[in-house]
């Protein structure tokens, strides 16, 4: 195999001589990147020396041509340069010493130098090297410091044309750097910040961007940089100056969720910026969730009032938005309007069983606000109303309703309240305040 390779190397150059002549008188008129005369000459030979041995996986016999190629006419081919890179990674692996490992290793450096001087791409380029450099001196903080300058700058040229290995190779390098006290916590997340904001512009055009995303966030979350009182200590100093940037605002409640903190006071206060700036159902709702979790009903009550008025809501959601906003309101004993809001949320489904029964405890809890005993009393007849509805709409909560009815007809007016009202069971009667319905008398046995 041996044999029929070099044999082929010897044909090639062999094939040289009968055209070198013409090339190399080019080279003397226009000044071609093969150089002139005897160099010219030399060049071509060399470079089609080298590429037969590499095309056959010699780099062995490649190099010795490849150097004397790179050394001579360092313009005359730009794979030339990448194929020089595929040589000298191997040769680095196998070096036999590491002062020689580090000697290859300046020259694939300078390999790469070299072909941004002559065939320029200088942010593609400096990933390339970046990453390398740190392939093989990653043992070596000040050298890993090195390849995280080339990987930010290559980053900073190339932005959305980044590679993906780049970024996460970058990433990689921030965190190492912080953990040998290189750089201080917030550097990290900025980088982190820096290569997320391009990445999440590119999901959705290729799977490795998803990949290279998760990648990241791991490692992040491993690092275990991205704490709240970290986040907090990146974004309140920039706070001011930034809370009317609908950009930055997100970029907070991104973050903020992502990690957990979404009950930090910060985190709080940038979603309602940003609703002040983007009003909408959703996120009205979204605001209620979040101070639901802080205990502030009152804020969540508002903001819940807020979503039920928008737009483009379907009834469904908006009934269910009606049912937390009666559960608030019981919570902070407005029973009156707990009453209202499940009326609303049953108006838009009819079958809403947790709504009647919610109702029903509500109209109980608001009978204080009637006159006598008797009226009060009489409360009772129109929750056991919505109890049954409840049951007769809803399987899934027929026991509570059940539970309920039962317990709660020990309260109503006895036989003889009711006979001294001049009535008696299945009249009609009006029960008024904030209740104010129609309900059917029945006596306590």
């Amino acid at each position: 195999m041996k044999t029929k390779a070099l044999k082929s190397v010897l044909l090639a150059v062999l094939s040289l001589l009968f055209v070198l002549p013409v090339i190399s008188q080019k080279g003397i008129e226009d000044g071609s990147k093969y150089g002139k005369g005897q160099d010219s000459i030399n060049c071509i030979k060399n470079l089609s020396l080298y590429k037969e041995f590499f095309k056959h996986n010699n780099y062995k016999d490649a190099i010795s041509p490849w150097r004397k190629v790179f050394g001579e006419c360092p313009a005359s081919s730009e794979k030339m340069y990448v194929e020089g890179i595929t040589m000298y990674r191997k040769l680095i692996e196998s070096a036999p010493t590491p002062e020689r490992k580090d000697e290859l290793i300046d020259t694939m450096a300078l390999i790469y130098d070299r072909r941004a001087e002559y065939f320029g791409g200088k942010g593609n380029i400096l990933g390339r090297k970046g990453i390398d450099m740190l392939r093989f001196r990653r043992s070596d903080i000040e050298a890993v410091n090195e390849s995280y300058g080339y990987l930010k700058e290559s980053i900073n040229m190339e932005k959305s044309k980044s590679r993906d290995a780049v970024m996460v190779t970058f990433i990689s390098a921030s965190i190492t750097l912080n953990k040998a006290g290189k750089i201080d916590d917030n550097q990290v997340i900025d980088d982190y910040f820096m290569v997320t904001v391009i990445i999440d512009k590119l999901l959705g055009k290729s799977s490795r961007w998803e990949r290279a995303k998760a990648n990241i966030d791991d490692n992040m979350l491993k690092s275990g940089l991205l704490t709240c009182d970290a986040l907090n200590g990146y974004f309140e100093p920039q706070f001011q100056a930034s809370q009317e940037d609908k950009e930055f605002l997100q970029k907070v409640i991104t973050f903020y969720t992502a990690t957990g903190c979404d009950r930090s006071d910060l985190y709080v206060t940038a979603s309602e910026k940003m609703y002040e700036i983007e009003p909408g159902p959703v996120s009205a709702h979204n605001l209620a969730i979040l101070f639901i979790a802080k205990n502030d009903f009152r804020k969540a009550i508002h903001y819940l009032k807020e979503a039920v008025q928008g737009a483009n809501v379907d009834n469904e959601t908006k009934a269910e938005w009606y049912f937390e906003l009666a559960i608030l309101s019981s919570a902070t004993k407005d029973y009156c309007d707990a009453i209202r809001y499940t009326r609303e949320a049953v108006g838009l489904k009819s079958d809403y069983g947790k709504a009647y029964v919610l109702m029903g405890d509500a109209i109980i809890a608001s009978r204080d606000n009637l006159g006598d005993d008797f009226e009060q009393r009489a409360a009772f007849w129109v929750a056991a109303d919505k109890y049954a509805k409840a049951k007769s709409v809803d399987p899934s909560v027929a026991a509570d309703a059940s539970k309920k009815l039962n317990d709660y007809a020990a309260q109503y007016p006895n036989h003889e309240e009711v006979f001294f009202r001049d009535m008696k069971d299945g009249d009609s009667y009006q029960v008024k305040g904030c209740i104010n319905e129609y309900t059917t008398v029945r006596s306590r046995k």
